[in-house]
């Protein structure tokens, strides 16, 4: 008996080590606010999103303006560089897999603690829901370029509307103190939010650049805390002659920035603009997944050119001097379909279920 649970024991830590050998250090950390509160409501959740992304593409861009610097400073022409990484080897079909996974899991640990799931059916005939759609996965689709969401099959939320390219606009109820609306919408239930970004780029920093725009990225695939997600800005030509004289209608090198944080969170009740009770659960950093995607560099860098005036100048040098330059740098990596799937799950599964340890044990 004693060497039975001796191997039995052996393969519960070997088990444990299989599932965290690919993850960095996990640190997380939660705030809880109204316990007390939250522990006399109604044991009822509605799942208000649940949207797991993850990145396979990433540019960036860097724009040194010239100009006209006099006798002195010569003129300088305009420089551009631009560097572009994607993933390749990425299976659509493992990733709905895992992420249907990760949502399974997590409806299964809130009924096995005693919680009645809202569905969304019920939660469409609230006021707040008037006149909004209703969709249901499986689904992935690009949440900002070089960002694909999936969402979970079997599992459905309302959007406001969709843009021409078909991006989803979920409307209010993605913003602070909605949720708390909500739930009191619902009778007090506690509402559920879940955002996970697992990325694979870093911006490096680029100093001493002179004369010269500069671009760096690294590569790093990890469940994100927090980032800033920069999608580059495609300048469009503005129309007639004001147009024609004016340039075009986006700065160059201009960038839309969208902040970007795995967490977790739940929200009960309805005070003011607040809520009574809420958890919420994030990382203290990120968690590394290793082993999948080898950690490089992608680097684009062009000098400015440069022309100075004198006796012995040309017309054709001056040209050529003070043309706009352009440097880019494009790189692939291909990946293990299935290592990248299990990073992606057992990381975002990982930080799930110590979060839900932590808000359950408060809950007793």
């Amino acid at each position: 008996m004693k060497s039975l649970n001796f191997v039995l024991l052996i393969c519960v830590f070997t088990s444990i080590h299989l599932f965290s050998q690919d993850l960095g250090e996990i640190n997380v950390k939660n705030q809880f606010y109204g316990v007390k509160t939250m522990k006399k409501a109604p044991k009822k959740i509605y799942i208000n999103s649940f949207n797991v992304n993850y990145e396979f593409y990433k540019e960036a861009v860097d724009f040194k303006n010239g100009g006209n610097g006099g006798r002195i400073g010569g003129n300088k022409g305009s420089a551009t560089a631009r560097a572009a990484i994607g993933l390749g080897g990425i299976q659509a079909n493992l990733m709905q897999e895992k992420t249907n996974k990760l949502y399974t899991n997590f409806v299964n640990r809130l009924k096995s603690e005693g919680y009645e799931i809202i569905s969304a059916d019920e939660a469409g005939k609230t006021e707040l829901y008037n006149d909004w759609k209703k969709t249901t996965g499986p689904s992935i689709g690009e949440s900002f370029s070089g960002i694909i969401n999936t969402v979970p099959e079997g599992f459905s939320f309302f959007y406001k509307r969709k843009t021409d390219k078909g991006e989803i606009k979920k409307g209010f109820l993605g913003g602070i103190g909605n949720q708390a609306k909500l739930s009191k919408a619902l009778g007090e239930a506690t509402i559920a939010d879940v955002n996970l970004f697992v990325m694979f780029t870093e911006n490096g920093t680029n100093l001493f650049k002179g004369s010269a725009a500069k671009v760096k990225l690294k590569t790093n695939l990890r469940l994100a805390s927090n980032y800033l997600i920069s999608v580059p800005v495609k300048p469009k030509k503005k129309k007639g002659i004001a147009g024609k004289l004016l340039g075009s209608v986006s700065i160059k090198g201009a960038t839309n920035d969208y902040p970007a944080s795995s967490n977790i969170t739940f929200m009960q009740g309805k005070v003011g603009l607040g809520s009574k009770a809420s958890f919420t659960g994030i990382l203290k950093e990120d968690i590394e997944i290793n082993g999948v995607v080898e950690k490089q560099k992608v680097v684009a860098y062009q000098k400015q050119g440069s022309f100075v005036p004198t006796s012995f100048s040309t017309y054709s040098g001056y040209l050529s001097a003070t043309a706009d330059r352009f440097s880019t740098t494009t790189k692939w990596i291909d990946v293990d379909a299935k290592k990248y799937a299990e990073g992606y799950y057992n990381s975002c599964n990982t930080f799930l279920t110590k979060q839900l340890d932590a808000f359950f044990a408060k809950m007793k």
